[in-house]
């Protein structure tokens, strides 16, 4: 009787942990991953010496 309550709670476990695992790893997915772009292609092809001085330039 023991080992029967003691499976059943184990498969009960389980599943609650599969099921955990699952919506976890599918809402992992879900979310949308961006990458920075390169400092020499934030300014359509500039350099980065070219950016820096435009940005220590006066106007």
């Amino acid at each position: 009787m023991v080992i029967t309550i003691t499976v059943i709670v184990v498969v009960i476990m389980t599943i609650v942990i599969a099921a955990a695992f699952g919506m976890a790893v599918s809402k992992g997915y879900s979310v949308k991953h961006t990458v920075d772009p390169l400092p020499e292609e934030q300014h359509n092809g500039t350099t980065e010496k070219e950016v820096t001085d435009e940005r220590t330039e006066q106007k």
